[in-house]
């Protein structure tokens, strides 16, 4: 009889998950989505649902016809660290950065300080909405990141993203990486974005890498793992040099099943058309 108990507990848990898979891979906005970090005529855009851009170059009015064209448009917006070209950079540095990333050139910023969070708060993340975007990309989150000297910020960003959604309820907001945080961070963000699954990208020698088929399934693994423990949309996003087109990357990817796009590693540029993937069966 126990026996019989466990099986059928064991069945119902099987179509409850079933059932929540089914609801995450309805058609959305995240199965033809790119990221473009270089300006791109609004006008000239077309069959994507959403980009990730580079905020500070689009007006209102251009995010008005990215709208127009049916394209939902997220900010970019990196909250472990800050670049010196950012305007708000000189505030942040009078308060005190922690480091900077050499691959980058950007610093890191110190979130236990009230201040800087406030900034983010009250003056950043405001004046994007403002603009008209859509949502958040949410970068860098790896800087507090346990095997960094920042880890002890690392509740420090869980209540900056907390912050940044219980005040914008209604705004789509994307976590790049920061898996570390995502028995924290996942029911207030609306899907993850995870890099280097088929290909990566090595910043001492300055090349694209294709992985191993070996590799590619152990980060595969580790995508289907958090998919199904969190429940939420995971956006792939994997690395070619500019004009060129591996299609080992694509077949590998398409067969994964996740929503997915593939760009130089500076997102320098647009693909005109977005590939889709037509055997799409995890994403949103």
């Amino acid at each position: 009889m126990q026996k019989k108990l466990i099986l059928i507990a064991i069945y119902l848990f099987v179509i409850n998950c079933s059932s929540s898979i089914k609801e995450i891979t309805k058609d959305s906005v995240y199965d033809s989505f790119g990221v473009v970090y270089s300006d791109v005529n609004p006008v000239k855009v077309a069959g994507y649902k959403l980009l990730i851009v580079e905020p500070y170059f689009y007006s209102r009015e251009d995010i008005l016809e990215f709208h127009s064209r049916g394209i939902k448009v997220i900010a970019y917006l990196s909250l472990g660290e800050v670049n010196e070209s950012r305007r708000y950079f000189e505030e942040f540095k009078s308060i005190g950065l922690k480091g900077k990333n050499e691959n980058h050139g950007s610093y890191y910023i110190d979130l236990s300080k009230k201040r800087v969070k406030d900034k983010f708060l009250k003056q950043i993340v405001p004046e994007l909405f403002s603009y008209g975007y859509d949502g958040l990309f949410l970068d860098t989150i790896d800087a507090v990141a346990p095997y960094t000297v920042r880890r002890n910020m690392e509740q420090d960003m869980v209540e900056l993203i907390k912050g940044i959604k219980l005040a914008n309820p209604s705004k789509i907001l994307i976590q790049n990486a920061g898996f570390f945080l995502l028995d924290q961070t996942s029911e207030y963000v609306n899907a993850v974005a995870i890099e280097d699954i088929a290909s990566g990208y090595n910043f001492d020698t300055n090349e694209y890498l294709v992985k191993s088929e070996e590799e590619f399934q152990e980060r595969l693994k580790l995508v289907d793992s958090m998919f199904y423990a969190y429940q939420i949309p995971f956006l792939i996003i994997d690395f070619e040099p500019v004009n060129t087109t591996n299609e080992l990357l694509r077949s590998r990817l398409d067969k994964a099943g996740y929503p997915y796009f593939i760009s130089n590693i500076g997102f320098d540029g647009l693909p005109i058309k977005p590939k889709s993937n037509t055997k799409l069966k995890k994403g949103v």
